[in-house]
């Protein structure tokens, strides 16, 4: 049961207030190919491999999902709903969070052909809206991490629920030909990001990129956070210095309004946070005809 609490709170449950004040001291170096390299493939998917290939047992994706957060479902963690702040278990606030992604897309999601995941890692959130979904449609995923792309060809071999396994292929957001994956997928298709923007610090390459393909794709829907939704609160001011200290995307909402072939057709910010200073705003646009 969740109970909330007040921004005093807060530090109880994160140590970045007392980084981002300067009393912990803490440096992150700029967000660079190499650095993510670093924090994901060389570690957070490099463990998570290690874990399903030694394991005695036949692994579920949310088996690897719980190593990766190194934690359990019962594990209490402060979460965000906008400017509020409540104390839930883990458990709790991804099934929120994974929900937030279903219900959001279910509706453009019925009618197309193929739903793409870019910066998809394993292929968690595929599966996970493919155990959800009752028609055939193509789940596919683009992701940088070589660890990850073999985890998920092992995870999802022998899981082929009507035509199509999730499939995770190669991708980086800064390769313009890397988007060439899309080349042969069947449109409608519906375009996704969860947490991935925000490891570019700039994002007018992926919106160049996808403009490509602009004659497929029926909705871009964004699970990221949003720097320039920030508001002027406390909480608002620290989002601001995390995003800025941390060196996530800042740029996204602009780079999208400045663009006269790309409508906004949903803007929601700071709807939800398992961390509550870098909380996931939903974004969703379309090309205009």
């Amino acid at each position: 049961m969740r109970h909330s609490i007040s921004l005093n709170d807060l530090p109880q449950w994160s140590p970045w207030p007392a980084r981002l004040l300067g009393i912990n001291p803490f440096s992150v170096s700029a967000r660079t190919i190499e650095k993510v390299d670093s924090e994901y493939d060389k570690d957070k998917y490099a463990k998570c491999l290690e874990f399903y290939l030694h394991s005695e047992h036949a692994l579920t994706p949310d088996d690897v999902k719980w190593t990766e957060f190194s934690s359990d479902a019962s594990a209490e963690v402060c979460i965000s709903e906008g400017n509020a702040l409540f104390v839930t278990t883990l458990g709790e606030g991804l099934s929120r969070y994974y929900d937030l992604i279903v219900n959001t897309m279910e509706q453009a999601l019925e009618n197309c052909k193929t739903i793409v995941e870019l910066g998809a890692g394993y292929g968690y959130n595929l599966w996970m809206l493919k155990q959800r979904m009752h028609h055939q449609v193509r789940f596919l995923g683009g992701e940088c991490s070589a660890n990850a792309i073999q985890l998920a060809s092992l995870l999802y071999k022998n899981r082929v629920e009507g035509n199509y396994p999730v499939s995770v292929l190669p991708f980086n957001f800064y390769d313009a030909h890397s988007y060439s994956f899309l080349d042969s997928e069947d449109s409608p298709m519906v375009i996704f990001t969860s947490h991935s923007v925000e490891q570019c610090p700039r994002s007018a390459m992926i919106l160049d990129s996808l403009f490509r393909y602009r004659e497929k794709i029926k909705a871009v829907f964004h699970f990221e956070p949003c720097f320039e939704a920030y508001d002027q609160t406390l909480l608002g001011l620290m989002r601001h210095c995390y995003a800025e200290v941390n060196d996530y995307n800042r740029d996204l909402l602009s780079e999208l309004r400045m663009r006269s072939y790309i409508r906004i057709l949903n803007l929601q910010p700071n709807v939800f946070g398992i961390n509550p200073l870098n909380p996931t705003s939903i974004i969703k646009w379309e090309f205009v005809s």
